[in-house]
């Protein structure tokens, strides 16, 4: 059984998780519902980050070997 300051724990988790997915896989925007999260800011901002990083990547060219 996890304790409270575990569920806490989890739930922030959860939070950023789902903030970095959100910029990640769905770009069009925070979700309203979870906007108001910190943990859920940071992980969109995160995702956000980790997206443009990736972005315009080649990534054919960097997998070729020869």
């Amino acid at each position: 059984m996890l304790s409270p300051l575990e569920k806490k724990r989890a739930t922030y988790l959860s939070f950023f998780k789902d903030g970095v997915a959100d910029a990640l896989l769905n770009g069009d925007g925070m979700d309203e519902k979870k906007k108001s999260s910190a943990y859920y800011k940071q992980g969109y901002d995160f995702g956000l980050t980790m997206y443009s990083e990736l972005d315009g990547k080649d990534w054919e060219k960097e997998n070729e070997h020869g």
